[in-house]
């Protein structure tokens, strides 16, 4: 242990708390490896723990878990393929950022006075890092909105301006009203104001609550990663009603109140330049730091060719609940179990005879926030991409016992087929193997490779009611039956490390229509490294955050195309429980929309608001049935209150 670098060393209540011993790992003299079960859920157990507090890119937790797997592989005799002699790649992750109370800085000139971080003031999550300067002015709740009567952008010019303005909108009390009435309208939201506020030239946005918002408080947008995803036309920064009392003072204006009242009141734009009030804000914003974790298994020394075997270990950390409080979602089966499957088929081949194709084992950092450490080794490898013949994805396999095993891009080799049905008889293995790759091909790393045009293999064990949630513990995994999955891909992977030419790649026509399906639906953006602001990210099965409504349903991807949509799991807490939708049901129907496919499925949501009664027709057990469902609106876990 004292041999390692500091980066690598992790504290020995962390290595008892795995439950490991490295050297009980090793086998035997004379003897063969075999996969085991105990060590497997070992790793599970580690990775999923609430230490690791669900390995969220740039935290704590996600370096540890990185760190971990460096280790292993160190350990077992990997040699570093990673950047500068290390085990790993380092990247940006352009969907997740950090706030550095040390480095943020808000200075008023002609206010001398230190304006305190999360007291005073707080960048808003959907900001750019950087620094924000410029002449100030105040623009009123910085809404245009001509054809409503109201335009805080009349008359006046905000071209490099940094501009004050208030949250929400005018208060009105018109029932049904677009704008200024009982319910809020999209033009007092974060992300509209932003957009408006760019198109005029506006440099960034201080945003301030209005007088009658909660009076009796000042509290400022809370900062957590999760909120962090996308950034906005112009960078936010909320700031007290105290501090911007304390700005317009300085610039010889009215107070908050007397502004409020009299937008509220006559709808007329009080927008001008607060003279001789500039800022200058270092927001302490960064993007964080992803790391992907690369062990080169050498092989006999007769090929430069390789195999990549691949599994992300991220998932999302912390995330806000119902009642908005942060839990640990520990992504167990999503994907410590698929991360810990790459670890127990390292532990099994390093302890073999060198395969004659080389060996590439990596861990990817970021794949939850769009398979951004796949993507950015494809752009970037350590390795020669050209030799790389095909590439072994590990991603949720820790569910057998649901009896779902789906074996994704067979279609993508001429010899997989023959290769992988072999060794799933020899496995006792059965599984599904879908004649047309659907979405679900597209939603994790390996589709990075296959985009490449490099052969992939991906064994999945199906989504459940507890993926992505804080049940997804290491508790629920079969670890019996990962080690069988691992048994039948081992027999693959011998195969194709064998292998002295091939596997043929194979691009169906059908797979190119499909990439160009999953960029056309915004479902992925798949040729560009930076992708830092899509409204769809790519995370597997949530292609529906622009959804105002919910059915509460997990989709089955594998479902057969044109026949509906398979429900895989019926969701506790969702209308389709509450109204009589079983697991197994095949929608063919929401309301007046056919039901095909996935996108036709949320094509038919997309039409209704939350409370619409909807008729489902579906089949089930074979017999047609309908039923009437009442919608509820969608929980965008990413996108909390935005106004």
């Amino acid at each position: 242990m004292s041999s390692l670098p500091p980066s690598l060393r992790l504290p020995l209540s962390l290595l008892l708390a795995a439950g490991l011993c490295y050297a009980e790992d090793r086998t035997p003299a004379g003897q063969s490896a075999a996969f085991s079960a105990d060590a497997y859920i070992a790793h599970v157990r580690y990775l999923a723990s609430d230490e690791l507090a669900g390995r969220l890119p740039g935290t704590a937790g996600g370096r540890t878990a990185g760190e971990y797997i460096a280790r292993r592989f160190r350990e077992l005799g990997l040699k570093p393929a990673g950047v500068g002699g290390s085990y790993f790649q380092p990247f940006t992750v352009r969907r997740l950022k950090k706030l550095h109370d040390e480095q943020a800085c808000f200075e008023i000139a002609g206010l001398k006075r230190h304006w305190a971080v999360r007291k005073d003031w707080i960048p808003l999550p959907y900001s750019r890092p950087g620094t924000i300067e410029g002449p100030l002015a105040f623009a009123g709740y910085g809404i245009e909105a001509p054809d409503h009567g109201y335009d805080d952008y009349a008359d006046f010019d905000a071209t490099g301006k940094v501009l004050l303005v208030m949250r929400t909108e005018p208060r009105g009390d018109k029932p049904g009203a677009g704008f200024s009435g009982r319910r809020a309208s999209p033009h007092g939201l974060f992300v509209k104001k932003a957009e408006v506020a760019a198109e005029k030239g506006a440099v960034a946005l201080l945003v301030v609550d209005p007088p009658d918002r909660d009076p009796g408080t000042d509290a400022l947008y809370p900062w957590h990663a999760w909120n962090t995803q996308r950034s906005y036309a112009v960078p936010l920064v909320q700031i007290s009603r105290q501090m911007a009392g304390a700005i317009l003072a300085l610039a010889k204006m009215p107070d908050l109140n007397t502004l409020q009242a009299s937008l509220d009141r006559n709808h007329e734009s009080l927008s001008t330049d607060l003279k001789g009030v500039r800022v200058r804000i270092e927001t302490g914003v960064e993007y964080v730091e992803g790391r992907n974790v690369i062990g080169l298994l050498e092989g006999d020394g007769h090929s430069e060719e390789m195999l990549v075997i691949g599994a992300h270990y991220d998932h999302d950390g912390r995330v806000p609940g119902s009642d908005g409080k942060l839990e640990i979602h520990n992504g167990a089966d999503d994907n410590a179990s698929g991360c810990a499957g790459m670890l127990e088929t390292a532990r099994i081949l390093t302890a073999g005879r060198r395969p004659h194709r080389q060996i590439l084992f990596m861990a990817f950092d970021a794949e939850e926030r769009g398979l951004l450490g796949s993507k950015h080794f494809v752009a970037h490898p350590t390795v020669e991409l050209a030799n790389v013949r095909a590439m072994i994805n590990f991603d949720m396999i820790g569910r057998l016992d649901l009896d779902k095993l789906t074996i994704w891009g067979l279609t993508s080799a001429a010899e997989f087929p023959e290769l992988v049905r072999a060794a799933a008889d020899a496995a006792g293995l059965s599984y599904r193997a879908p004649a047309t790759d659907s979405i679900q091909f597209g939603a994790s790393d390996h589709f990075s490779f296959y985009r490449k045009d490099i052969p992939v293999l991906f064994p999945f064990t199906g989504v459940h009611k507890h993926y992505n949630t804080p049940e997804d513990d290491w508790q629920r995994i079969d670890a019996d039956g990962a080690v069988r999955i691992l048994q039948m891909m081992h027999a693959v992977i011998g195969e194709l490390a064998g292998m002295q030419t091939g596997p043929t790649f194979v691009a169906k026509k059908e797979e190119r229509e499909l990439r160009d399906k999953l960029e056309r639906e915004g479902v992925a953006d798949l040729d560009h490294e930076d992708v830092s602001e899509p409204e769809q990210p790519v995370n597997r099965h949530r292609s529906r955050r622009d959804l105002r409504v919910r059915l509460g349903i997990m989709p089955d991807f594998a479902s057969e195309e044109g026949t509906g949509l398979r429900v895989e799991a019926v969701m506790e807490d969702g209308p389709a429980a509450k109204y009589g939708l079983e697991d197994g049901d095949v929608i063919t129907r929401i309301g007046g929309h056919a039901v095909t496919d996935i996108y036709s499925y949320m094509d038919a949501l997309r039409k209704h608001q939350p409370g619409d009664e909807v008729e489902v027709a579906l089949q089930r057990d074979g017999k047609p049935l309908t039923l009437k469902v009442r919608l509820e609106a969608s929980r965008r876990r990413s996108e909390p209150e935005d106004r």
